[in-house]
Protein backbone atom coordinates (compact mmCIF):
# COMPACT_ATOMS: atom_id res chain seq x y z
CA UNK A 1 0.00 0.00 0.00
CA UNK A 2 1.85 3.28 -0.61
CA UNK A 3 1.60 6.27 1.91
CA UNK A 4 1.33 9.75 1.25
CA UNK A 5 4.49 11.78 1.79
CA UNK A 6 6.83 8.76 2.10
CA UNK A 7 10.43 9.18 -0.05
CA UNK A 8 10.36 5.38 -0.66
CA UNK A 9 8.81 2.35 0.89
CA UNK A 10 8.98 2.43 5.01
CA UNK A 11 11.67 0.81 6.07
CA UNK A 12 9.96 -0.96 9.01
CA UNK A 13 6.53 -2.03 10.40
CA UNK A 14 4.97 -3.24 13.31
CA UNK A 15 1.31 -4.71 13.51
CA UNK A 16 -0.80 -3.45 16.10
CA UNK A 17 -4.13 -4.09 17.61
CA UNK A 18 -5.22 0.05 17.11
CA UNK A 19 -3.22 0.24 13.87
CA UNK A 20 0.76 -0.33 12.35
CA UNK A 21 3.62 1.18 13.98
CA UNK A 22 5.49 2.64 10.47
CA UNK A 23 8.96 4.05 10.22
CA UNK A 24 10.44 5.31 7.50
CA UNK A 25 11.58 9.07 5.57
CA UNK A 26 8.91 11.10 4.98
CA UNK A 27 8.56 14.79 2.93
CA UNK A 28 6.08 17.23 4.05
CA UNK A 29 6.43 20.89 2.01
CA UNK A 30 9.83 20.55 0.68
CA UNK A 31 11.28 19.41 3.91
CA UNK A 32 12.57 15.82 4.68
CA UNK A 33 12.77 13.72 7.88
CA UNK A 34 12.60 10.56 9.39
CA UNK A 35 9.36 9.66 11.57
CA UNK A 36 8.08 6.80 13.82
CA UNK A 37 4.21 6.84 13.48
CA UNK A 38 1.00 5.17 14.17
CA UNK A 39 -1.10 4.69 11.27
CA UNK A 40 -4.55 3.62 11.74
CA UNK A 41 -7.59 2.15 9.55
CA UNK A 42 -5.27 -0.80 8.20
CA UNK A 43 -2.27 1.79 7.84
CA UNK A 44 -4.41 4.34 5.75
CA UNK A 45 -4.81 7.11 8.00
CA UNK A 46 -1.27 8.96 9.96
CA UNK A 47 -2.68 9.75 13.56
CA UNK A 48 -0.93 12.42 16.13
CA UNK A 49 0.52 9.71 17.67
CA UNK A 50 4.34 9.67 16.65
CA UNK A 51 7.94 11.31 16.39
CA UNK A 52 9.90 13.38 13.85
CA UNK A 53 13.46 13.76 13.56
CA UNK A 54 15.66 14.87 11.00
CA UNK A 55 17.29 12.73 8.96
CA UNK A 56 20.44 12.97 10.67
CA UNK A 57 19.85 12.29 13.79
CA UNK A 58 18.49 8.28 12.65
CA UNK A 59 22.60 7.36 12.73
CA UNK A 60 22.80 8.13 16.62
CA UNK A 61 19.34 6.39 17.35
CA UNK A 62 20.41 3.61 15.47
CA UNK A 63 23.52 3.08 17.69
CA UNK A 64 21.42 3.58 20.56
CA UNK A 65 19.00 0.78 19.54
CA UNK A 66 21.83 -1.46 18.85
CA UNK A 67 23.68 -1.19 22.14
CA UNK A 68 19.66 -1.43 23.54
CA UNK A 69 19.10 -4.21 21.98
CA UNK A 70 22.14 -6.06 22.55
CA UNK A 71 22.11 -5.62 26.19
CA UNK A 72 19.10 -6.63 26.19
CA UNK A 73 19.80 -9.73 24.60
CA UNK A 74 22.50 -10.44 26.52
CA UNK A 75 20.20 -10.16 30.16
CA UNK A 76 17.81 -12.33 28.54
CA UNK A 77 19.96 -14.72 27.68
CA UNK A 78 21.07 -14.71 31.24
CA UNK A 79 18.14 -15.47 32.61
CA UNK A 80 16.85 -11.80 33.03
CA UNK A 81 13.63 -9.98 31.58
Amino acid sequence: MSRPGFTAPPVWELVRRDGLLIAGEREYKDARFFELRLWANDGATPTGKGVTMPCEAVGSLGRALLNYATAHASSASLGGS
